[in-house]
């Protein structure tokens, strides 16, 4: 449920909190979801400069928190207001009068964007990679099993780190790039292992034996049997990107000016005294890594055969009665 709720906010984020209203009306022309498309005509205005100048006629629909996550409260409110203490801010606002509210609603689809764009990355390569040197063996076997042994003992983090310290513009790409290829090897030495256990089976030696095309064989018969490790294995490396993401931004070798929950840690840095700036992203990123974890164990739980049926067995085994009648 909670990873559910997460996943919401992230795609609803500008609708919960924006600078644009969700629908207006403005000098006769009527604007549906301008907080998404920002038409040209609205350029350089927001909630408060179209209320202000709002002529007979002219309405609107503003979002739950009228404040896009860059921007400046220009109502006066101060910088470092407690949550609740200014009306329109219920989180507070940080060093800079951003909202925070607005800021961690936009952070939730920096993280889960991030970590579902860098897993499809490695997860691909991981299945491509693992497969071809489960099936093939050989060289290609050797080529994967060297790489994979190359780039396991370093961390994620450290190399991940090195590769946006090296670029002179860090940008979003090159952090999904970087995490993409290092974070390959833990699902390439799953597949392989799959493959090489689904490819001794008697189904896939009998498809072989009527002479099938061998990347039929692998597609059609073994790929299918061999993906339950890999939801697995992408549910666990979500939640590890999404740490990735967070820790690079609170280190500040991330992207700039991106909107992050690692960000938002990093600002509590300079204010100790604003607890607001450590709770609220600190738990938002303990609720998504701890369901993603737990969707992980779930899967695992369920997809796992050997667990299946021995729940089975424990269930056959409960419904007997305690005591043989007499």
């Amino acid at each position: 449920m909670a990873l559910v709720f997460a996943i919401g906010v992230a795609v609803f984020a500008d609708f919960l909190a924006s600078d644009l209203p969700v629908a207006c009306r403005v000098a006769g022309k009527t604007y549906f979801f301008p907080n998404v498309t920002h038409p040209p005509a609205l350029e350089g205005k927001d909630c408060t400069h179209l209320r202000a100048e709002a002529e007979p006629g002219d309405w609107s629909y503003d979002p739950l928190v009228h404040f896009g996550p860059r921007e400046r409260a220009g109502d006066g409110a101060p910088a470092l207001s407690r949550p609740g203490a200014v009306f329109g801010h219920p989180l507070g606002t940080d060093e800079e009068a951003r909202d925070v509210f607005a800021r961690l609603v936009h952070g939730t689809r920096t993280s889960l964007g991030v970590g579902l764009i860098a897993a499809v990355l490695f997860v691909g390569l991981g299945v491509v990679l693992g497969g071809l040197a489960g099936f093939y063996g050989g060289l290609a076997d050797a080529l994967v099993g060297r790489l994979i042994e190359t780039l396991t003992p370093f961390p994620t983090l450290i190399l991940v780190l090195v590769v946006e310290a090296l670029l002179e513009h860090p940008s979003l790409d090159s952090m999904l790039l970087a995490i993409g290829l290092t974070r390959w090897t833990e699902v390439a030495r799953v597949v392989r292992a799959e493959v090489l256990l689904v490819a001794s089976q008697d189904y896939t030696l009998a498809a072989r034996a009527l002479g099938l095309r061998p990347i039929r064989v692998l597609v059609r018969h073994i790929a299918p049997n061999a993906a339950a490790p890999v939801l697995v294995t992408a549910a666990f490396g979500v939640a590890q990107v999404v740490l990735i993401e967070s820790s690079l931004e609170f280190l500040r070798v991330g992207v700039p000016a991106s909107v992050s929950w690692g960000e938002m840690l990093s600002e509590a840095r300079g204010a100790p005294e604003a607890y607001w700036l450590l709770v609220f992203p600190g738990l938002a990123i303990f609720v998504v890594v701890a369901a993603l974890n737990l969707l992980g164990e779930g899967w695992r739980d369920a997809l796992d055969p050997a667990l299946v049926r021995a729940a089975e067995a424990g269930t056959r085994v409960s419904a007997r009665p305690s005591h043989p009648a007499l």
